[in-house]
């Protein structure tokens, strides 16, 4: 595997969180496991030589290889701020992508995860499968550099070849074409990929392709998100005993200096992506009427969150991220709040829901995938959606929220009850890759 990041080592968001899930999880079913990552500044110190370019980062189950190169020893991952990108990432990640295919020949099957590494679908001797996680940032590039510091075919480089995408090197482009198998990371994305409304304009690049993207829903990491066993949360609880889901409630409203109300949670950058700037018209009406919101995480949207906060002292907090800071939302939370525009997958509401905290999300993508209505499927609702990217969608659906939390306390159990005893784990989706890379084979 090779991908941009792996937690715990390197990670910004839900993709690092996603590849060391499902490379553990094979490696666990009984496969030979290496992943390759970029040797960022604050990697280099815990590692040992492995030979070349690479040395070897020590993990208990997995073979982990970073690429030791002058252009990744700078502050940051990708850019020197969270939001921020350099702008020789295609060259930085462009030489990343050549070494892994160069590393490849060893293995069985290559798997590439999103735009950074796509470009070695058009070099590994092996079979690749490439996954996409998010196809709103293709990684751009200045085509003919990029075709020159690649080495790939000539006609890579030409109008509509692997390469070229309007004039530049796009490696998202490169990832879907030069890969034996395409997959993305829910069913509901996959066919968002296929419609031009919601494919990033890549709808003509997946009608091209010989096989159809395959969509298989992220899972996470049970073992370490079970509230049973989570030092993070003041008491243990579980699906058969929530009792102890009190304290942790107690002490979010404690940690964010909030009044009572029916408390919604999130967690994750503040990016107008994730749909929290359609709260700013109703913000005020729903404060009043007891809404009270814990906002844990930086972005672009930190002004307008921090001026809720100065406006609605008591009913808005806004925290910076820490993990353990990230489970006691999950847990002590009423609701989760998750209203993003779109979202291939999404792992807070898994999180959530693992939790006993009902989702409130925008069924788009993975989230129309994973969380189930409670109006509309009744006995085996998780939670509650809305599907029409607007403020008043999203203030009508929380307010449903918190009638039936107040008002139909047995209905808000079942819900809790439903998602905690879900599979959310790794195994079950590993299952489905093994298939992807069988086919791939």
């Amino acid at each position: 595997m090779s991908a941009a990041e792996l937690a715990p080592f390197v990670r910004t968001g839900g993709l690092g969180n996603a590849v060391a899930g499902l490379a553990g999880a094979l490696a666990r079913l009984g496969h030979d496991v290496t992943v390759t990552v970029p040797g960022y500044r604050d990697l280099e110190p815990e590692g040992t030589p492995a030979g070349g370019s690479w040395y070897r980062i020590p993990d208990p189950l997995l073979d982990v290889l970073a690429y030791r190169d002058a252009a990744f020893a700078r502050p940051g991952v990708y850019g020197p701020e969270p939001g921020t990108g350099y702008d020789d990432n295609w060259l930085r990640f462009g030489r990343f992508a050549r070494a892994t295919a160069d590393l490849a020949g060893d293995f069985d099957v290559l798997h590439l995860h999103d735009a950074h590494v796509g470009a070695a679908a058009l070099l590994a001797p092996i079979p690749t499968v490439f996954t996409i996680h998010n196809a709103a940032h293709p990684m751009l590039g200045p085509l003919d550099e990029a075709a020159a510091l690649l080495g790939v075919a000539p006609d890579a480089a030409v109008l509509g070849g692997g390469l070229e995408w309007y004039g530049s090197a796009n490696y998202l482009k490169a990832g879907m074409v030069g890969a034996d198998r395409v997959t993305t990371v829910s069913p509901g994305h996959a066919a968002e990929l296929a419609v031009p409304e919601t494919s990033f304009g890549l709808s003509g690049i997946v009608a091209s392709l010989a096989h159809p993207i395959v969509g298989i829903l992220n899972g996470i990491d049970t073992t370490s998100w079970d509230p049973a066993t989570d030092d993070a949360l003041p008491a243990p609880f579980s699906a058969g005993d929530l009792r102890g889901k009190r304290k942790s409630r107690a002490a979010l409203m404690a940690t964010a200096g909030l009044t009572d109300g029916v408390v919604f949670g999130n967690v994750g950058r503040m990016a107008r992506q994730k749909g929290l700037g359609l709260l700013e018209p109703t913000i005020g009406e729903l404060t009043a009427e007891g809404v009270r919101l814990v906002l844990v995480g930086n972005g672009e949207l930190d002004a307008m969150v921090d001026e809720w906060v100065q406006q609605y002292p008591g009913a808005v907090a806004h925290l910076p991220y820490q993990d353990p800071l990230s489970r006691l939302v999950s847990a002590g939370a009423d609701a989760y709040l998750m209203p993003s525009e779109f979202e291939p997958c999404g792992l807070g509401q898994m999180y959530s829901m693992r939790y006993g905290t009902p989702p409130v999300v925008r069924l788009t993508g993975g989230l129309a995938d994973s969380v189930l209505d409670i109006d509309e499927h009744d006995e085996r609702g998780t939670g509650l959606g809305f599907r029409t990217f607007e403020p008043e969608s999203l203030a009508k659906t929380m307010r449903r929220a918190m009638r039936y939390h107040l008002g139909l306390p047995r209905l808000w159990d079942r819900m809790q009850v439903n998602g905690m005893t879900v599979d959310w784990s790794w195994e079950a989706r590993a299952a489905e890759y093994e298939t992807v890379y069988a086919a791939a084979s």
